[in-house]
């Protein structure tokens, strides 16, 4: 059975987006947007519209199931 995380994967793959999951201490993240705080962790794509600066993480934990999505500025 998948994970959430390699559902979340397949669901952007299938839109032409690449996502890269990080470990980040207990957990795995994906941050999606354009943020000069995460200039090496962030995907980002043409398809993803906005403001520079607003970016989205998606937290999952170490065993890739969904724990909560965050919109930022």
């Amino acid at each position: 059975m998948k994970t959430d995380l390699e559902k979340f994967i397949e669901l952007y793959k299938s839109f032409g987006i690449d996502l890269k999951a990080h470990k980040i201490d207990d957990h795995q993240e994906i941050i999606m947007g354009s943020s000069e705080y995460y200039p090496k962790l962030i995907s980002s794509s043409d398809k993803f519209d906005g403001y520079f600066g607003f970016y989205s993480d998606v937290y999952f934990d170490l065993n890739g199931k969904f724990i909560k999505q965050g919109f930022y500025e």
